[in-house]
């Protein structure tokens, strides 16, 4: 059996535009079965869940799940008023001995999607094959993009057999922005001209793709495009992905096989 995750990563570039809002609230799922793989997936950054609303990695059968958890991190080292501190953004996964970072107040901390990149009136997330699922407009489309699907290759749905997109930031992430939330006592802010930016200002647009010819009907395509929307420079980034294997998962039972 052959069962590949291809993932491929944009290098961080400093811009300055400002956050958009997100948040747990803004959170969807869906599921992608445009070939022989099957998974479910989440708007905040995790395939394989939520467990309860479909397959989790499954190959040609949906109860034959071979993943508990997919998701990317981004690790950062900066140097801040002559202390230097390090921090790794990731994606809330749910897991049975894993305690998700959350905040004093009680946001978690970690990348959260951002509002506007799906319909507000449903609870699924943007795909090419559902255009119940599109937003009356993109945030980061102009008007010429209204009603139209916001794809890799453009509007046309019919160049890839399954696509899916959304956006999702580490605004919520509030770790290094309040003194109250870390042993250094640091307050950074990412912005200077923004004070309502939190977390390092990183954004990040994921799609799904999916083709159902012979050679890549047993492929998901990953594409991660990481922009840092701050004013400040980071002085080391790292990315990779968090990868739970559980080969014989049940879909949304829990025999234990794996």
């Amino acid at each position: 059996m052959i069962f590949r995750f291809k993932i491929y990563f944009f290098t961080l570039c400093c811009v300055l535009i400002s956050q958009q809002n997100s948040g747990q609230e803004y959170r969807r799922s869906a599921i992608h079965n445009g070939n022989l793989v099957k998974t479910v997936f989440g708007n905040w950054g995790v395939v394989g869940q939520p467990a309860y609303a479909g397959p989790r990695g499954a190959w040609i059968n949906d109860n034959n799940g071979y993943i508990g958890d997919v998701s990317l991190m981004v690790g950062i080292e900066h140097k801040y008023e002559d202390e230097t501190f390090y921090s790794v953004i990731t994606c809330p996964v749910d897991r049975p001995t894993l305690a998700q970072e959350i905040s004093p107040s009680g946001r978690s901390w970690g990348f959260e999607p951002v509002s506007g990149y799906a319909n507000s009136s449903q609870n699924y997330i943007a795909m090419n094959t559902n255009q119940d699922s599109w937003p009356s407009f993109w945030p980061d489309k102009d008007a010429d993009w209204d009603g139209l699907w916001n794809g890799f290759f453009g509007t046309d749905v019919r160049l890839i057999q399954q696509e899916s997109f959304f956006v999702m930031n580490d605004n919520n992430d509030e770790e290094w922005n309040f003194s109250d939330n870390n042993n250094q006592e640091i307050a950074f802010k990412p912005d200077i001209d923004n004070n309502s930016m939190n977390g390092f200002g990183l954004e990040v647009k994921v799609r799904g793709m999916q083709w159902n010819q012979f050679l890549t009907q047993n492929c998901i395509i990953w594409l991660y495009e990481i922009t840092n929307n701050s004013q400040t420079d980071y002085n080391k980034v790292v990315f990779g992905d968090l990868v739970g294997t559980y080969v014989g998962i049940t879909n949304n039972e829990d025999y234990k096989e794996y």
